[in-house]
Order: structure tokens, then C-alpha cells, then sequence
């Protein structure tokens, strides 16, 4: 069974992995307007008017999270300068069958030509793109520069629990800025166990097309107005500590595989919900 394309709520296009048996995006929420609301919003970085901004992804997929966040920043500041590295594990070749809408257009094609050359150095305009191929658990160890926002869009925890582990977010975390944000769509009670367990500030994003909202963590900065994040509820401050499976993925060496990895967190589980 080969990969697929597949149309979204917002009438963007998204990809269907064969591998980890999902889409790479939202469907109900619309790839794009995921992107805008889930990453780039609660970043603040449209809110924090500078000359340059650094932003580190985890999971560049289809670039969209790139291509909407280079679209805005421009837009809101004409003369900033976007330094934007990505981890992936390798680019999808369907992606040059997909197009996207204006505003994007014009970007997105040029994005594509470059990537479908094979580069993975690509400059637009002001901004700067590089893509680190490959396992990111084995390349986030060897940077060490700080980044204005990260933004984690792996494959869901459950299906790509690798990218997802305590360890793993010690990297990132040792790659963010005090006052810098981490968003992600996930709320997955291992997820936000680990990031609570390193001493990040848990917020709610502002939820699209469903119910359940994404997540923005900081360890130092405050939501500010136009962000959309709102704190966690006392009911998900409780679940969060006493849930079984309130408990975080586990990769000490960072190389763990996905089965040995749910295997130890399926235990944990378990071993908690004995002592409870």
C-alpha cells in the first residue's frame, strides 16, 4: 500500500503515511489552519517584533508549518530575517503533486522546486531553510544554538514515540530560549507528564476543528494577549498527576526502537496503576 493524498477541512491537501498509519496532518482540523493556530500563534513569535527569529521544527513533513510561518512573519515584519533549521526523516516525492492557496502559493512552489532538486539548504527572499535528514534523535545531540520557538509536528506519540520521550524534550528544552515557546498539537498525558517533569509551563491552545486543544509550553515566558493559550483546568491539572498513564515515554541512550519504548511505558503504566 503506497502513501496518498487526501483533501482536509480547509480544502488544503495533506499526505497519508502507510508507515505510521496517519495522515501527516490534521483532517478535521485543515492542514493550514493547523498550522497558523496550533504552531505560530501560541509561538508569540507574531507578537515579538525582532530582526531575526530562529525557529527549530521536528517533523518538517510538507513545510507547511514553514511555509505559513515565513508567509505571516513577513507580512507582519517586512525586514525580519527567518532562520528555520527542521528535522525529517526524508521528504515525501508526493509533495510535488500538492499546491497550496494564495497567500502561500508562489512561496510553497518555489519551496518545492528547491526540495525536489534535492536540496536541503533552501533560501527565499530573507528567509533561510535547512533540513537535517534522517534519525533526529541522533542529530539534535550534536547542535547547540538556541532557538525564539520550536515547533514539535512528529508523527503522534503512539505511532512515533521516539520523538516523544523525556529525553528527547531535555534536548529541545536545552535548545529554547527562557522565554521561547514549544507548541505542538498534542495534549497526550505522556507528553505533558514530560514536559511538566523538565519544568515547562503547560498551556492549552486555542482548539481547530475539534474539540481538544494543542499545547504551548515555556519555561520562563507569559502568554501574552492575541495568543489564544489558556491554562490547564484543575480536572487536567489532576489527571496530569495521579492518571496511570500520566506517565512519560522513556529513551535513555536515544536510540531506543518504537516497540522497546511503548513496551516500557505500557509497564510503567501498569506498575502505577498497581500502586494506586
Amino acid at each position: 500500500m503506497e502513501d496518498k493524498i487526501v483533501r482536509t477541512a480547509d480544502g488544503s491537501f495533506t499526505i497519508w503515511s502507510t508507515e505510521f498509519g496517519e495522515s501527516y496532518h490534521s483532517i478535521s482540523a485543515g492542514a493550514l489552519e493547523e498550522s497558523l493556530k496550533k504552531f505560530l500563534i501560541p509561538s508569540h513569535l507574531l507578537f515579538k517584533a525582532k530582526k531575526k527569529v530562529k525557529i527549530l521544527e521536528v517533523g518538517f513533513g510538507l513545510g507547511y508549518n514553514f511555509t505559513v510561518s515565513a508567509i505571516h512573519l513577513l507580512k507582519t515584519f517586512p525586514n525580519i530575517e527567518i532562520h528555520y533549521l527542521a528535522f525529517e526523516k526524508e521528504i515525501n516525492p508526493l509533495i510535488g503533486k500538492i499546491t497550496l492557496p494564495d497567500p502561500y502559493r508562489e512561496f510553497y512552489e518555489e519551496l518545492k522546486r528547491q526540495l525536489l532538486k534535492g536540496q536541503t539548504v533552501i533560501k527565499i527572499s530573507s528567509v533561510r531553510l535547512e533540513i537535517l535528514l534522517g534519525d533526529a534523535r541522533k542529530r539534535v545531540k550534536a547542535l547547540d544554538e538556541n532557538f525564539d520557538a520550536i515547533y514539535h509536528d512528529a508523527f503522534s506519540p503512539r505511532k512515533n514515540p521516539e520523538l516523544w520521550t523525556l529525553e528527547f524534550f531535555a534536548e529541545l528544552k536545552r535548545l529554547l530560549e527562557n522565554d521561547g515557546w514549544l507548541t505542538t498539537y498534542s495534549i497526550a498525558l505522556p507528553v505533558r507528564r514530560a514536559l511538566k517533569e523538565l519544568g515547562f509551563k503547560i498551556f492549552n491552545t486555542e482548539p481547530v476543528g475539534r474539540r481538544s486543544p494543542g499545547t504551548a509550553a515555556t519555561i520562563s515566558a507569559k502568554p501574552l494577549e492575541g495568543s489564544r493559550l489558556y491554562p490547564l483546568s484543575p480536572k487536567e491539572e489532576k489527571k496530569l498527576e495521579i492518571s496511570p498513564k500520566a506517565v512519560p515515554f522513556r529513551d535513555p541512550c536515544l536510540c531506543l526502537s518504537r516497540k522497546e519504548i511503548m513496551n516500557k511505558y505500557l509497564w510503567e503504566v501498569e506498575e502505577k496503576k498497581k500502586s494506586l
